[in-house]
Formats: C-alpha cells, sequence, structure tokens
C-alpha cells in the first residue's frame, strides 16, 4: 500500500504488497508529525549591541587597491570654489547659510535660462547642515550642504500667491533661505515685503525660483504644481558649484547678506 499526502490534508491509499503492521505503524506516525504544531510566546523583546570599531591595522592590499580611486575622488572634492569672509550659519528668522543657497539659486536661473527671475528660496529642512566656516569653500563642502538630486524650476506666480508664501515662512518663524526679496515678520504674517527693492504687487507676475521638491508639494504646499512652469533639469547643487566659482573669481567673499532679508 501506498499512501499520498495532498493540500487539503487527506490521506489517500493504494494497496500494494507490504506487511501490515509496518503500513500500520507509518501511517500513525505520519498523521501523528502533521498534527503536532507546538505553539510558542515572546517572553520579552530585546537586542543585543556590536560594537563597530576601525581595526587597529588597516589591511594594506585593499588600501593599495582603493588608492587610485580614493586620490581621484579627494582631488575632485578637495578643489577649493570660493572663500568666504565670515561663517554662514543655519537659523532663524534670517539664515545666511540658507540666503546663501538661494543667491546661488537665483543667480544660476538668471545667467542659464531665464534672466526675467525675480526671487530664490531655500526651504529650511533642505539646508542638510547648521553652518560653513569662514575660509575656503571646497566642492566636499557643497555636496553636504546639498546632498539631493533636487532640480531648478522656474515658476510664473503672482503677487497674491507670493504673499501667501512668504506668509507661510512668518508662521514658521522664518528660516530656510530668500534671494530677491526682503519683509518683516509680524503676528506671523510678511509685511513690508520688498522684492527688488519694489514693494509687492498682488496682480503683478513674478517668476520665482525653487526646487522641483517644493513646487511637486513638499513641505505641504501644493499651490506651484499647476502653474506655468519650466523644469530646468538643473541641479542645485550644480548651481551652487558653479555660483561658488563664479564668485571666486571674482574675488567675491561675502555670502548671505544682507543680514536683514527676514527681520523679527
Amino acid at each position: 500500500m501506498r499512501f499520498y499526502y495532498n493540500s487539503t490534508k487527506f490521506i489517500t491509499f493504494r494497496y500494494t504488497p507490504i506487511l501490515m503492521k509496518r503500513i500500520h505503524f507509518s501511517i500513525v506516525l505520519f498523521v501523528f508529525l502533521s498534527a503536532c504544531h507546538l505553539s510558542q510566546s515572546p517572553t520579552g523583546i530585546g537586542y543585543k549591541g556590536y560594537a563597530v570599531g576601525q581595526s587597529k591595522k588597516a589591511d594594506a592590499g585593499y588600501l593599495s587597491m582603493l588608492k587610485p580611486y580614493t586620490d581621484s575622488v579627494d582631488k575632485t572634492m578637495n578643489e577649493v570654489l570660493a572663500e568666504s569672509a565670515t561663517e554662514l550659519l543655519k537659523e532663524v528668522p534670517n539664515s545666511t547659510l540658507g540666503n546663501f543657497l538661494a543667491d546661488a539659486y537665483l543667480w544660476a536661473a538668471r545667467e542659464k535660462f531665464d534672466k526675467r527671475a525675480d526671487v530664490a528660496f531655500m526651504n529650511h529642512g533642505g539646508v542638510r547642515i547648521n553652518r560653513i566656516r569662514a575660509g575656503k569653500i571646497d566642492r566636499r563642502i557643497i555636496y553636504e550642504v546639498m546632498p539631493f538630486d533636487n532640480t531648478l524650476v522656474i515658476v510664473e506666480v503672482n503677487g497674491a500667491l507670493l504673499q501667501k508664501t512668504l506668509d507661510r515662512i512668518a508662521e514658521d518663524g522664518g528660516g530656510g533661505g530668500v534671494a530677491g526679496l526682503s519683509m518683516r515678520i509680524k503676528d506671523k504674517k510678511a509685511v513690508d515685503v520688498m522684492i527688488g527693492g519694489i514693494p509687492l504687487d498682488p496682480q503683478k507676475t513674478y517668476f520665482m525660483v525653487n526646487s522641483d521638491y517644493a513646487v511637486d508639494g513638499g513641505g505641504g504646499f501644493n499651490a506651484f504644481k499647476t502653474l506655468p512652469q519650466q523644469r530646468t533639469g538643473y541641479f542645485q547643487r550644480d548651481a551652487i558649484i558653479e555660483y561658488c566659482r563664479a564668485s571666486g573669481k571674482a574675488g567675491i567673499k561675502q555670502f548671505g547678506e544682507p543680514k536683514n532679508r527676514i527681520i523679527q
């Protein structure tokens, strides 16, 4: 006799010449093992930490193999692009570091895509380090402050919507970075807004430079999605690098100024 175990857990038999005692024992054992399911309940939750440290002695073979690549990367990342006379800080309400980045975006938009660009923004959370120290600015620090592959977008926005954007910034207490404008924060609203030194006109169309992340609704502001816009495909990081390089060649060492772009 042969027995078969199918997906419905029934046993079917076919007869063959074999000792019945062995058949009986095999069937009983099989059914017993199939039916036994031990249930276990956790008695606690925990973890064990393992220290990850640097070996006391580096592997000379690996270091030798990686050296051509590390030398090439270091040569690129250590390239000095500009020099800053002052420390640039991520702070509120006025962020000199954020303003420095917004300046780079506005400069790049005007130089490469549309000279009509009026204002530029850098969202506060997107500034990934807290400071760039006074002194040399190299490519490595630019990758640290902007590690994302976000691109520049130029959006046509009327003054009334631009005012709402600035009110959102004011409600959060400022921060981030702005270029091409100045304002005061009063009762969590943006007041005395100046665009290029001229009071903001609610009826006028302005050309705003921002990231694809922000334009696509990052941060929860979805009003820009359907507006006329130019998707440049140009990385924000490249804009910062080229802005620094151009500033270095021109001998410019003051960035993120003036300090009164956003006043509390």
